[in-house]
């Protein structure tokens, strides 16, 4: 291998301007790889964080009350069914009872990192005449920053510290209602009772279904505004992974007597966007690297052309035909290590420079435009996937050269 990595190094140097062209042409395959990686991943993961961040992966309810009996619903007269006229609850409760134990249970299983016992329900929130349609969600402030990542979003008051009688409203909300932090404002639910809560705290998260449609409450103020007594109405769960929400729930489900449900099945949309993007994305880069492997094969074509003579002399001299074929597969993987290295260089740069580029914000918050994340597998994968096309660019060259013929060679 001496020999063949020394011939391989002189014919790279001795190319010169060919050389550096073909380098080029892999760090560019590599620099472009890297760039819509990195871009659609960002855009992927600030797009969950926004839509998903804060929803809760599963969520864990009692099970729905099992279908009335026909005995159940009619009476006999005279030997005769007849449907009776006793009202039914059009809704019935499914509150959950002994919730601490299944807390300690739902903690227990894999991949589950928070458990938030919660009480949730519908709502009104009343200013003066107006009326506004809201969902009301009770927890611990603590265990509920876990599941929905508030205090990021907080732009006035507070919320980890809150206590009974407040409430957390989005900016939107309180606009529409025209309320201020410290105003009074009036919270029916659908249960007939009405409480009077203190706006401890303002959040904007950009998501129009949580600024404008919810608002964030004690547990204890909850179960009084819902008549739980001391029960839930369910258990949010997070995850370490939100696209196993499916496989967790469905864990769940066979294993406890409880109703679960997830994220991924109530937003189908969510991940058929997510999906389509990664197709596109999968398509440009193979796209890029089927380009790139064309010019890397040209050149190297180029140059076994050129160097047809030195083949073969070389060949006349006793060099083997395994011997060829390594010296300019080497040259090869040299080009594509060279322009892996200057790939992810001129990659890292650029997004270094994309990453400090302002978005326009919004009360006050202040954000990036592009969601830059620099991951180790993507940079890694590009220059992978690079330095694999080459070199299977290089094979037909390769190939070539090790089979002229040293006799028609020296004499054309």
């Amino acid at each position: 291998m001496r020999f063949e990595s020394k011939l391989a190094w002189r014919h790279l140097v001795s190319g010169g301007g060919q050389t550096v062209l073909t380098v080029f042409a892999v760090a560019i395959a590599v620099t472009v790889i890297i760039f819509i990686q990195t871009l659609i991943t960002g855009v992927q993961r600030r797009f969950i964080g926004d839509l998903v961040g804060s929803l809760p992966h599963v969520t864990v309810k009692a099970p729905d009350p099992l279908p009335k009996t026909l005995a159940e619903v009619t009476q006999q007269r005279d030997g005769e069914l007849l449907a009776t006229n006793q009202q039914k609850s059009v809704q019935q409760r499914t509150d959950l009872e002994q919730w601490q134990k299944l807390e300690v249970q739902l903690s227990q299983f894999p991949h589950v990192t928070t458990v938030a016992p919660a009480v949730r329900g519908s709502a009104f929130l009343i200013r003066g005449e107006k009326r506004f349609a809201i969902t009301i969600s009770g927890a611990e402030p603590a265990k509920q920053e876990r599941i929905s990542f508030l205090q990021k979003d907080l732009i006035a008051g507070r919320w980890l510290d809150l206590r009974p009688s407040e409430i957390v409203i989005g900016i939107r909300l309180a606009e529409d209602a025209g309320v201020r932090l410290g105003d009074r404002v009036r919270v029916q639910s659908a249960q007939g009772v009405t409480e009077n809560y203190t706006i401890a705290g303002l959040i904007y998260t950009g998501n129009n279904a949580t600024d404008l449609g919810q608002g964030f409450i004690t547990l204890r103020d909850a179960q009084s505004l819902f008549r739980t007594g001391q029960n839930i109405s369910s258990i949010l769960l997070k995850l370490d992974d939100a696209f196993i929400a499916d496989a967790v729930a469905d864990q769940i489900n066979a294993s406890l007597p409880y109703k679960t449900e997830s994220w991924m099945k109530d937003s189908a949309f969510i991940l058929n966007a997510i999906r389509s993007q990664n197709q596109s994305r999968d398509m440009i880069c193979g796209f890029v690297l089927l380009a790139s492997s064309f010019a890397i094969a040209s050149v190297l074509i180029v140059s076994v052309i050129q160097k047809q003579k030195q083949i073969g002399i070389l060949k006349s001299m006793g060099a083997r035909d395994k011997q060829i074929l390594t010296v300019f597969t080497l040259e090869g993987l040299g080009v594509a290590l060279a322009g892996a290295l200057v790939g992810c260089v001129w990659g890292y740069g650029i997004l270094r420079l994309l990453e400090n580029i302002p978005q326009a914000a919004r009360f006050g918050k202040v954000d990036k435009l592009f969601n830059i994340i620099y991951d180790p597998v993507i940079f890694g994968g590009a220059a992978g996937a690079a330095i694999t096309a080459t070199l299977i660019a290089a094979i037909l060259p390769a190939n070539r050269a090790s089979k002229l013929n040293p006799v028609e060679v020296i004499r054309g």
